[in-house]
């Protein structure tokens, strides 16, 4: 891995959290879920891989769910994700 995206995943894997980032990961959905917004811990509006391993059914559809494969997920994307885990339910 390169020294630059380690940095980065250290650095996120250290970001405290926010009181409203623990809180929302309570409201977890059946399919593993949480909201949007608790997820995108460093709230650049985008949920990237080290972000959704927090939500279970996520890590699962990450890769179908980023439609222009930028390793990132934005609003719509996360969305389509929850509504594809929800069908295979």
């Amino acid at each position: 891995m390169e020294r630059a995206h380690l940095f980065w995943l250290l650095c996120l894997l250290s970001a405290p959290l926010s009181a409203e980032s623990v809180s929302s990961f309570a409201s977890v959905d059946a399919a593993g879920f949480a909201p949007f917004g608790g997820l995108d811990s460093d709230h650049n509006g985008y949920v990237s891989r080290v972000e959704a391993r927090i939500a279970t059914g996520l890590h699962d559809v990450f890769d179908a769910a980023d439609a222009n494969n930028d390793g990132l997920l934005d609003r719509n994307e996360y969305s389509s994700a929850r509504s594809a885990v929800k069908v295979r339910q």
